[in-house]
């Protein structure tokens, strides 16, 4: 891949929007991996699809409502699995072009993106970033962000705790439990350690 691309990952409420974003402030080309999903159910036929998979209920106007569709699947394990491997292909094809679209176009790309380990790209990064905070930390951000209760936000974690081991892949780690200047910082520090001597930093694998 000729353009650098740098995929920020993590789990829920640890920060990832605000690393990315700082990581593209240099003219880097941001992609937010949950917009491109967005667009994916946007499309009706695969609205369709959801309707017969989860009830007609999670349709408003014909077009999926993500509020409604997300009140049913995370209570349901088997259901919010079954929602990632019916969206999976429609989000790696939409991750794919707009990557190949920006190739030579964009000084460097950023991907903000939770499940890239899990997706299994073809393409490498050139960094991979993961946020973390502690659990209570995110909890907290969750209720304040979301209006989650406690037990909402505590089920979200759970959903999420299998997918740790893969997040441990990513190069470096971002701790984000710091006041939002220094968090803005490390990122920024990051980044520029990067574009100025490009993969020669890494880490021995």
């Amino acid at each position: 891949m000729d353009t650098p691309l740098i995929v920020v990952t993590g789990p829920i409420a640890s920060g990832k929007s605000v690393v990315a974003r700082v990581m593209a402030e240099r003219g880097g080309v941001l992609l937010d991996a949950d917009d491109l999903a967005h667009e994916a159910l946007e499309d009706r036929r695969f609205a369709r699809e959801l309707a017969g998979e989860f009830g007609p209920e999670v349709l408003v106007r014909g077009r999926v409502s993500r509020l409604r569709l997300a009140g049913i699947v995370f209570m349901d394990q088997r259901k919010l699995d079954r929602l990632n491997r019916l969206i999976r292909p429609s989000v790696k094809r939409i991750v794919r072009e707009r990557i190949s679209s920006l190739q030579g176009a964009a000084p460097y790309i950023v991907l903000d993106a939770l499940l890239f380990f899990q997706y299994k790209f073809r393409f490498k990064p050139d960094l991979s970033v993961r946020t973390d905070a502690p659990e209570e930390v995110r909890i907290r951000r969750m209720m304040r962000r979301d209006g989650f209760t406690r037990e909402e936000a505590l089920q979200r974690i759970e959903r999420q705790r299998p997918l740790s081991r893969d997040w441990e892949r990513a190069d470096v780690t971002i701790d984000t439990d710091a006041p939002i200047g220094r968090v803005r910082a490390e990122a920024a520090r990051l980044r520029d350690e990067f574009l100025g001597g490009r993969g020669s930093w890494r880490r021995k694998r």
